[in-house]
C-alpha cells in the first residue's frame, strides 16, 4: 500500500478476497509490515477486513503488533484515517504491551503509528523494573 510514492505497508495472507465493485477486502491469517524508519512494525491477525477506497481496516481473532522487543496484544483493532492523510489504530478491548523491563495493561487504546505513541484509555496499569516479564 502506497501513500503517494511512499510505501506505507506490505504483507501477505493465507487467503484474501477483493470485491471490485465495493473495494471490500477480507483476509485470513494475515501479516502486514509497516516499514518504519527506525524499525519495521509487524502486525498479525487471524482475520482482517476493510474497504480499500475508504482506507478503513479492522483485524480480529487476536492481534499482535511488534516493533523491536516491544509487543502489543489485543483481541481486535481497527485503522481509521484522519484528516491530513494519517490515521489512528484504535482498540476497544483490553490491551497488553510488553517490552524490556515493563508490562503495560489497559481496557482500550489509541495508537498513532506516525509518531509511535500508544495511549491507554480507561485506566492503565504499569509494572516496570526488575522481575517484569522480558
Amino acid at each position: 500500500m502506497y501513500r503517494g510514492e511512499e510505501l506505507r505497508a506490505f504483507g501477505e495472507a493465507a487467503s484474501a478476497t477483493l470485491r471490485r465493485d465495493s473495494t471490500r477486502v477480507t483476509a485470513r491469517d494475515l501479516v502486514a509490515v509497516l516499514p518504519e524508519k527506525g524499525a519495521p512494525v509487524r502486525i498479525s491477525a487471524p482475520h482482517g477486513e476493510g474497504v480499500l477506497s475508504k482506507s478503513v481496516f479492522s483485524a480480529s481473532g487476536g492481534v499482535v503488533v511488534s516493533q523491536r522487543e516491544d509487543v502489543a496484544r489485543t483481541a481486535s483493532a481497527r485503522y481509521e484515517p484522519s484528516e491530513g492523510g494519517g490515521g489512528l489504530v484504535r482498540g476497544d478491548e483490553p490491551v497488553v504491551v510488553e517490552g524490556t523491563g515493563y508490562r503495560l495493561e489497559g481496557p482500550r487504546f489509541t495508537l498513532d503509528p506516525d509518531v509511535g505513541q500508544i495511549v491507554i484509555e480507561g485506566g492503565a496499569h504499569l509494572d516496570a523494573g526488575r522481575g517484569v516479564a522480558r
